[in-house]
């Protein structure tokens, strides 16, 4: 079977003479059965309506030409994009993550009642639609109970936490903002994993979804450099403003940097499998660039995060490719003096060797990333505060949260109220409204258990792929691992220094947590697909 897999659906007679390799999209478009293809045109009505009509201005930033230029054709793609999704699951899946900074720029979302409707939403229940056709169509059927038993480990963790979430929902004292973040932050986040799966992909596909979402991110940096960089006049002013550097696509700098984080490891994984991905020249070319645009966005974020997790993303990474003990030591003893232009380390050690070459560095840091940035390191200074004492004491407070309300915590998006209301301590000033830490956050909106669960998740993703990375059936299949490996560690460190805050209702995306499902579920799935044979490029 090839491309999308949608081929098998066919009348045979339709096919005859026709190799199966050289079905496209418009032959699917066209010669899908009757019920995909009304089905496909009622997702693209229901779509080009909800976005048509339901457009939000940007929070708290003046849009630029570009971004009318993509709100203004949002509507007929995401249409046209859905109807995909329905009639070609495995094509649109790839055109859904592809875009999402552009659907992010469109500002969709339909308040129906307490709820929220996104065009995330509506492309989840579009691609599953088009998967539930085709497997009712007998497409890759077979065997489902035996292709779900390596399964039943992950399902069951997974099942279990969204009862969990789903009962701590239920109890939340806010339970309307609760249903949003859990619906768009947790619930529809999983479902794209749970698609990923469900395509069966083999390794070249899962190589791709790689490629794609670096892709994703690197376009995604290229509209906050269009919409920004016009109206910034000097790098001073960008340090100063840099929490709007990512409004229009990804809302908030630092939710941008987790995905840069988790893209820039992808990306250069890409390259390292150019032999997988067709045409090589065109895929290489375009990782390359996004991987560029990526290393500048990443600098103009001035997430120290971001900075720390994508720098120990690619550290991993390049450990994990090199074939000597010699190389890889030369890679650590590389990393600890490149770290030097993140983390100040090298003025204390300086200050007792040479009080002038300290203050020479000093001065190149500060030229760098500013001198807000810099002394955002020192806990002493009024950045040092903001950045480090308020975040450890919102992180110590997600603690007593989680003491407090063991068994199914405060609710989501309930941390600002609960802080605010009781757990701030009398030195601190912030009302923030997230733990800056995934582990305590989760620990006091979801509950000890619940966040046992997404701790034995991640470990699975981990372990399948460091087992597949150890054992592989080839070397491309051993970057992969790689790949996906040192994503995975990019996104736990940033997650634990920074944090996801899964969804606010003001900010009608979720793309981090999408990102990050969608690469644990390609984790999780890599060992199952090792020792399958490749199969044709995806259509």
């Amino acid at each position: 079977m090839t491309g999308d897999g949608n081929s098998s659906s066919l009348p045979a007679a339709r096919l005859k003479g026709r190799p199966k390799a050289g079905l496209r999209i418009p032959d699917l478009l066209w010669r899908g059965s009757p019920g995909r293809r009304a089905a496909g045109l009622a997702a693209f009505a229901a779509t080009l309506a909800l976005a048509a009509l339901n457009q939000h201005a940007p929070y708290n930033i003046t849009p630029g030409v570009l971004a009318h230029a993509l709100a203004a054709s949002a509507p007929l793609l995401a249409a046209a994009v859905a109807a995909l999704a329905v009639l070609a699951p495995w094509s649109g899946f790839l055109a859904v993550l592809l875009l999402v900074p552009y659907w992010d720029a469109a500002q969709v979302a339909w308040q129906v009642g307490p709820v929220q409707i996104l065009l995330q939403t509506v492309f989840v229940l579009a691609l599953g639609t088009g998967t539930l056709l085709r497997l009712r169509g007998g497409e890759g059927g077979g065997d489902w109970r035996g292709r779900l038993r390596p399964w039943r480990p992950t399902l069951a963790v997974v099942l279990g936490l969204l009862g969990l979430v789903s009962l701590s929902t239920l109890a939340s004292p806010d339970r309307t903002t609760s249903v949003n973040v859990m619906l768009h932050g947790i619930v529809e986040p999983i479902a794209f994993g749970a698609l990923l799966v469900v395509q069966r992909p083999d390794r070249r596909r899962l190589a791709l979804v790689g490629l794609v979402l670096g892709v994703s991110v690197g376009l995604g940096g290229l509209i906050n450099l269009v919409q920004t960089i016009p109206d910034v006049g000097s790098l001073a002013a960008l340090q100063a403003e840099r929490l709007l550097f990512a409004r229009l696509t990804y809302f908030n700098v630092g939710l941008f940097g987790e995905m840069l984080a988790m893209a820039v490891p992808l990306l250069i994984g890409a390259v390292a499998l150019r032999s997988w991905l067709r045409p090589a020249g065109l895929t290489t070319a375009a990782a390359l660039v996004a991987l560029a645009i990526s290393g500048l966005c990443l600098y103009l974020t001035f997430s120290k995060s971001a900075w720390l997790a994508t720098a120990s993303g690619v550290i991993v990474l390049a450990v994990l490719l090199a074939h000597t003990w010699h190389r890889r030591i030369a890679v650590v003893l590389l990393a600890v003096f490149v770290s030097g232009m993140v983390v100040p380390w090298p003025a204390a050690v300086l200050g007792v060797v040479s009080p002038r070459a300290a203050a020479a560095y000093r001065d190149v840091m500060i030229s760098l990333v500013g001198s807000s940035r810099y002394n955002s390191w020192d806990p002493a200074t009024l950045a040092g505060r903001g950045s480090l004492l308020e975040r450890l004491w919102a992180t110590e407070a997600a603690v007593r949260m989680a003491i407090d309300h063991p068994l199914l915590g405060i609710g989501l998006d309930r941390f600002k109220a609960e802080y605010v209301g009781g757990y701030r301590p009398p030195q601190a000033h912030l009302a923030l409204d997230s733990a800056h830490s995934f582990w305590p956050e989760i620990a006091a909106e979801l509950g000890l258990p619940a966040l046992g669960l997404v701790i034995v998740l991640f470990a699975m993703a981990v372990l399948a792929a460091w087992r597949t990375y150890r054992s592989p059936p080839d070397e491309a299949t051993r970057r992969l691992a790689a790949a996906l490996l040192a994503a995975l560690v990019a996104w736990l460190i940033v997650a634990s220094t920074f944090a996801g805050d899964m969804y606010r209702p003001w900010r009608n995306m979720a793309s981090d947590f999408v990102m990050m499902s969608v690469l644990t579920a390609a984790a999780l799935a890599l060992p199952r697909v090792a020792g399958r044979r490749v199969g044709p490029e995806p259509s």
